[in-house]
């Protein structure tokens, strides 16, 4: 997953071996709710909430921005 929002709550739809991310949040219990409304009545589970944090490691040995 490129191009992602960082440290943003969002919830993605997981099809095709591909996560396309369908909204984002501010807090975690808004984008679980969400989720669960977007589950609801699906014979399977499509939809997550998650969290993208940014690696840090990527960052190590650069200047501080």
């Amino acid at each position: 997953m490129k191009d992602v929002p960082v440290n943003t709550w969002m919830v993605v739809e997981a099809a095709d071996a591909k996560l396309a991310v369908v909204s984002t949040h501010g807090c975690q219990q808004d984008a679980e709710r969400e989720r669960d409304q977007r589950n609801a009545g699906l014979p399977e589970k499509r939809f997550n909430a998650c969290i993208a944090i940014e690696a840090v490691a990527d960052r190590m040995g650069q200047p501080c921005r």
